[in-house]
């Protein structure tokens, strides 16, 4: 392989070119759009590993970045010089099922990631390879210094009241007090009567230990015989 022949290659896989069989592209070419396509997906494992790798539920799907971004671009270099061979292919992915459960919603944004740039190598357009590299990389920065406008910066809680049905009325203006001096934003969610029994629900966004204890003592001493729960989970800047 002379230098010549390299940047030829280079040429093709990243401007493209006319060419109408897979046999004209030589493996020079094909050997540099699968290397540019593992390229990418190191790039994007390691972009995974570095902003998610902590995540406690996640299923390390980045270690099959490189495996998917090389059958992609293989699969796609293939069937694009061949109608009937992608129609073939549709009609047998037709029937496949992937039931592996996605355990994070980052998950597939770099698997996505990973095909797009896989397909990017394949059809030999390295501007667009290039400009979903830098869009993704601003995306990433983005999410890691987490403005109000991308990141939840609060939990979310509920807060359930199981009370007397008799006594509902009487004491509901006084529960909406303590709800509101103890509580971030509470908004009344439902009254729900059955029987004997009345239930309430609030949620809410933030609290803190001692605001539960208070709220829990404020509320059992003002409606004798209720039954408090409050549920809370917190959402962590990361």
């Amino acid at each position: 392989m002379t230098l010549e022949q390299f940047q030829q290659a280079t040429n093709t896989v990243f401007f493209g070119g006319d060419t109408q069989r897979i046999a004209d592209l030589g493996w020079i070419t094909l050997s540099v759009a699968l290397v540019a396509s593992l390229a990418c997906s190191l790039i994007w494992s390691w972009a995974y590993s570095t902003f998610y790798g902590g995540r406690a539920t996640g299923s390390n799907v980045h270690r099959c970045f490189p495996l998917i971004g090389i059958a992609v671009t293989a699969i796609f270099i293939c069937v694009q010089f061949s109608l009937p061979l992608s129609l073939g292919l549709l009609g047998s992915l037709s029937i496949v099922r992937f039931r592996t459960p996605i355990k994070e919603p980052e998950e597939i944004g770099f698997i996505l990631l990973v095909i797009a740039s896989s397909l990017c190598c394949a059809s030999f357009n390295g501007i667009f390879l290039v400009a979903i590299l830098l869009a993704g990389a601003v995306a990433l920065v983005l999410l890691k210094i987490s403005p109000s406008f991308l990141m939840r910066r609060a939990g979310t809680g509920s807060l359930v009241v199981r009370m007397p049905a008799a006594g509902t009325h009487d004491a509901l203006r006084g529960l909406s007090s303590l709800v509101e001096t103890h509580l971030d934003r509470p908004a009344f969610d439902s009254v729900t009567t059955h029987g004997d029994e009345t239930v309430l629900t609030w949620s809410f966004r933030r609290v803190t230990p001692e605001a539960c204890a208070a709220l829990d003592g404020g509320i059992r001493q003002s409606v004798p015989g209720a039954s408090v729960g409050i549920y809370y989970s917190g959402q962590a800047n990361a």
